[in-house]
């Protein structure tokens, strides 16, 4: 089995720079409204794309679907997650590689995002069917991630909720998170804190309904350094996990929106988008689509915000290479 160990060593020097503005393409991307959406019923979460649907989930497990080729502001269809209850943040949606029997769709992967819960460290392997204009979703596998062997053979364990992730180019299955909760009142220094990533196998759904990942299923452990809060959801493209963090202008010194690009290759910050100007909501998801970038946002409407925008902004067009 592949592994990737830190040592104590690049443990201190990544800590003695974390405070240091790490490379990566500065991105000044073209940026533009792709869709208001009407039908909002909770806070806007997890969002995936594929062919002519978006996918776009709600906190608690509602989804709903939108008409990605019309760009119509309501959507065509809605339905529960087999796996909505109160405390599924549904933070992340992730189309897979498998199809089940009967399925409509590729499998979605539902990181849940919701510290503290007892369903913190579980994806939601769902397998949704279109009737129509029908759509409905099934349970089809639950995959826990169980870090207590971590540490005993030299990984950095997550502080908690694990964001899933789909390489569909390199078929894997990736966990993203930090060493530390990415809040300000918990992180309160930058070097204090460094951002995980963990590389599985993608669980076929032969190997059952319930999965449970531990230290020896693990193939690599990447980490990057940490200079921006509040971590969001992401995608991956190309072996690079793209990560939205932030809330906009609800506390733009702070907490402000971006995005940063990950090499699971190099262990570094290839690309940087700081969209505080751009995006001024709070970034929820990110999915990659024909060569571009769409970018699920929440409003506040107590805060006076309107509704939901999803954003199209431009991949960087040079080399990853800083």
């Amino acid at each position: 089995m592949k592994r990737l160990l830190l040592t104590t060593a690049c443990l201190v020097a990544a800590a003695a720079v974390a405070a240091q503005s790490f490379g990566g393409l500065q991105i000044e991307p073209e940026c533009s409204v792709f869709l208001v959406k009407e039908g909002r019923g909770r806070p806007q979460q997890g969002m995936d794309i594929y062919k002519r649907y978006i996918f776009s989930l709600e906190d608690g497990g509602h989804v709903n679907v939108y008409d990605f080729k019309k760009q119509n502001p309501f959507p065509i269809a809605g339905f529960e997650l087999a796996s909505s209850c109160k405390d599924n943040h549904a933070n992340n949606a992730e189309f897979g590689i498998e199809k089940a029997p009967g399925g409509s769709f590729p499998l979605l992967y539902i990181s849940n995002g919701k510290v503290g819960s007892d369903i913190e460290w579980t994806c939601f392997v769902e397998s949704i069917k279109r009737c129509g204009k029908k759509f409905s979703s099934t349970l089809v596998q639950t995959i826990k991630l169980d870090i207590s062997g971590f540490a005993a053979k030299g990984y950095e364990p997550i502080f908690g909720a694990p964001s899933w992730l789909i390489d569909r180019e390199r078929k894997a299955l990736w966990v993203f998170s930090a060493h530390q909760r990415t809040t300000p009142a918990v992180t309160l220094r930058a070097e204090d804190n460094f951002y995980i990533a963990y590389q599985f196998r993608i669980p076929a759904l032969a190997e059952g309904a319930e999965v449970t990942l531990t230290v020896d299923d693990l193939v690599k452990q990447v980490i990057f350094p940490y200079e921006t809060w509040f971590t969001q959801a992401g995608c991956m493209y190309d072996g690079k996990i793209f990560y939205c963090f932030g809330v906009g202008v609800i506390d733009p010194e702070n907490r402000p929106s971006r995005i940063r690009v990950y090499d699971t290759d190099s262990g570094t910050i290839v690309a940087k988008y700081n969209l505080n100007e751009e995006v001024p909501y709070e970034m929820e998801d990110l999915v990659i689509r024909d060569g571009w970038l769409y970018v699920n946002t929440n409003t506040s409407p107590r805060r006076g915000q309107g509704k939901p925008i999803i954003y199209k902004l431009s991949m960087p067009k040079k080399s990853f290479v800083e």
